[in-house]
C-alpha cells in the first residue's frame, strides 16, 4: 500500500460533501467517477514520481559503481606499474651486481691460477735444486770412485812392484838351484869316477848307459833351465802387459770421469744459477700476485658488502611494494565488497521498478489508457505481417548474438528462443514475455562473465548468463518460435562471427553492419 498525496485526501472529502448534499444519483455516480478517475490519476503521478526517483537513485548509484571502479582499477593500474618498475630496475642491479661479482670472481680464479702456477714453478726449482744436490752427491760419489781408482792405480803399481820382486826372487831362485845342482853334478862325476873305479868290469857296458844319463841329464837340465826362462819372460810380460792395460784403462775411465763430471758440475751449475734467478724473479711475481690477490680480495669483500647492503635496500623496497600491493588489494577488495552492494541494490531497485511498471500497467489496462492499450493490443498479436524476426549473427569472440526485425511491423519476441547447436545439453535462452522489437530495429544478448558488468541499453541489449555459452572452436545459433518451431539458423567458424541472410532480400552490404555484434 502506498500513502496518497493531500490533494487526493481533500478531493475524497469533498466528493464525500457533494455525496451527502446531493440527492441524484446520477450526480453521485459522476461524482464518485471523478473522484475515482483523480485518485487514480494522483496515484499514477505518485507512481511515476516514485519510478523517475529511483531511475535517478539507480543512475547516481551506476555513477558510483563505475566512478569507483574505474578509481580502484587506476589505482591499482599505477600500483602495479609502478612495482613492476621499480622490480625491474631492482633486477637490472642484482644482474649488474651479480655479472660484476662473476668477473671479479674469474679474476680471483686467474690470479689463484697464476700462483698455483707460481707455486708449481718453486716445486720445480725445489726438485732442480734437489737434482743439483744429488748431483753434487754423485760427484762426491766419482770424486771418492776417482780416489780410489787412484788407490787402485796405486795398489797396481805396488803390485807390479811385487812382481818385479817376484821375478827378482826367481831369478834368485834360479840362481839357486844352479847352484844347488852344481854339487850334484860334482857327486854325479864322483860317484862316476868311483863307479869306474869299481867297476872296471863293467866300464864298457855301462859306458853306453853314462852317456846316455849324461845326455838325458843334460837335455832335462836344458829343457828346465828353458822352461824357467820361458815362465820367467811370460811372467814378466803378462805382469807388464797387465799393468800396462789397468794403468790405460785406469787412466782412460779416469779422464773419461773427470770430463763428464766437469761438463756435468758446469751445467749444474748454469742450470742452478737460471733456476736461483728464476726463483728470484718467481718470488718477486708471487709476492706481487700476492698483493694483488689480497687487493681483489677485498676489493670483492667491498662488492659482497655493497651488494648485501644493496640486497637488504632492495628487500625492504621489495617489503614496502608489498605491503603497498597488499594495501591497493585491501582497497580493492572493499571497492569490490562496496560495488557488490552497490549491485545488489541496483538489482533490488529493478526489482521494485519491474514491479512498479506492472502495477501501472495493471492500472492502465483496468482503466483503459489509451497509450497502454495500444502496447497491450501489440502485445496480443501473434504473427506479424511481412518477413519475421530472424537470428542476423552470431559473434563467438564477444560472446553474443544479434536478432533483428525485417518487417515493417512491432515483432512481439516473447517465447521466441535462441540455443546451441552442439545439443540439447546446453541451456537456451528465451525472451521475456514483453519484450517487442520495433521494426528495422536488432537486439543483442550478452553472455559470458567479461560481459557481466558492462553497461546495457535495455531496449537493444539484452543479458543472458555469466557463463561463456558458445564454443569458441564453432557453434552454431537455432532460432525458435514460441512453438518450437525453427525459425533460422546460423553457423559461425572458430573465434569468427557468422551472418545469416536477411529474408527482406537486403544487400549484403547494408546489412552486415547490423549482423557483428556490437563492443561494449
Amino acid at each position: 500500500r502506498h500513502r496518497c498525496p493531500e490533494k487526493t485526501r481533500g478531493a475524497m472529502s469533498e466528493s464525500r460533501r457533494l455525496s451527502t448534499g446531493s440527492d441524484s444519483a446520477t450526480r453521485i455516480s459522476r461524482v464518485e467517477e471523478r473522484d475515482t478517475l483523480h485518485n487514480l490519476n494522483s496515484r499514477l503521478q505518485y507512481f511515476l514520481s516514485r519510478m523517475k526517483e529511483l531511475e535517478s537513485r539507480n543512475s547516481e548509484l551506476q555513477a558510483k559503481v563505475d566512478s569507483g571502479s574505474s578509481a580502484s582499477k587506476s589505482v591499482t593500474e599505477s600500483m602495479r606499474t609502478l612495482y613492476e618498475r621499480q622490480l625491474t630496475e631492482l633486477r637490472a642491479q642484482s644482474e649488474k651486481d651479480t655479472e660484476l661479482v662473476a668477473e671479479l670472481k674469474g679474476k680471483l680464479a686467474a690470479i689463484q691460477a697464476q700462483s698455483g702456477e707460481s707455486l708449481r714453478n718453486n716445486a720445480s726449482l725445489k726438485k732442480k735444486a734437489e737434482k743439483a744436490d744429488e748431483l753434487e752427491a754423485k760427484l762426491r760419489v766419482v770424486t771418492d770412485e776417482r780416489d780410489r781408482l787412484a788407490a787402485a792405480l796405486k795398489d797396481a803399481e805396488a803390485r807390479a812392484d811385487v812382481a818385479a820382486q817376484a821375478q827378482v826372487t826367481a831369478e834368485s831362485k834360479a840362481a839357486i838351484l844352479e847352484k844347488k845342482l852344481a854339487p850334484l853334478r860334482d857327486q854325479l862325476q864322483t860317484s862316476e869316477e868311483l863307479r869306474r873305479k869299481e867297476t872296471a868290469v863293467y866300464r864298457e857296458q855301462n859306458e853306453e848307459l853314462s852317456k846316455a844319463n849324461r845326455t838325458e841329464l843334460a837335455r832335462i837340465s836344458e829343457q828346465y833351465e828353458m822352461q824357467l826362462q820361458d815362465a820367467l819372460k811370460a811372467a814378466k810380460a803378462r805382469s807388464d802387459e797387465e799393468r800396462k792395460n789397468e794403468v790405460e784403462q785406469l787412466a782412460a775411465h779416469f779422464h773419461t770421469v773427470e770430463e763428464q763430471l766437469t761438463r756435468e758440475n758446469n751445467e749444474e751449475r748454469l742450470a742452478k744459477d737460471a733456476a736461483l734467478k728464476r726463483a728470484a724473479e718467481l718470488s718477486a711475481s708471487h709476492q706481487a700476485l700476492q698483493a694483488r690477490v689480497a687487493e681483489h680480495d677485498k676489493r670483492v669483500a667491498e662488492l659482497e658488502k655493497n651488494l648485501a647492503e644493496r640486497s637488504r635496500s632492495h628487500e625492504a623496497t621489495v617489503a614496502h611494494l608489498d605491503s603497498l600491493l597488499h594495501v591497493a588489494r585491501q582497497a580493492r577488495k572493499e571497492k569490490d565488497v562496496e560495488f557488490n552492494e552497490l549491485m545488489d541494490v541496483k538489482i533490488s531497485l529493478d526489482e521494485e521498478l519491474k514491479t512498479y511498471r506492472m502495477l501501472i500497467e495493471g492500472e492502465e489496462q483496468r482503466l483503459g489508457i489509451t497509450p497502454t492499450a495500444v502496447r497491450a493490443a501489440k502485445r496480443r498479436r501473434t504473427a506479424v505481417s511481412g518477413p519475421a524476426p530472424f537470428v542476423a549473427s552470431l559473434d563467438l569472440t564477444n560472446d553474443c548474438f544479434t536478432v533483428k526485425n525485417a518487417g515493417d511491423e512491432t515483432a512481439p519476441l516473447g517465447g521466441f528462443t535462441v540455443k546451441s547447436g552442439l545439443g540439447d545439453a546446453e541451456p537456451a535462452y528465451e525472451f521475456p514475455a514483453e519484450f517487442e522489437l520495433l521494426p528495422g530495429s536488432s537486439v543483442t544478448v550478452w553472455s559470458g562473465k567479461k560481459n557481466q558488468r558492462k553497461k546495457r541499453d535495455p531496449q537493444t541489449e539484452l543479458w543472458w548468463s555469466p557463463r561463456y555459452m558458445w564454443n569458441d572452436k564453432g557453434d552454431t545459433a537455432i532460432f525458435s518460435n514460441p512453438q518450437g518451431a525453427e525459425v533460422n539458423r546460423v553457423v559461425a567458424p572458430a573465434n569468427g562471427v557468422g551472418h545469416a541472410p536477411d529474408p527482406s532480400g537486403a544487400a549484403e552490404g547494408e546489412a552486415g553492419g547490423e549482423n557483428k555484434c556490437a563492443i561494449m
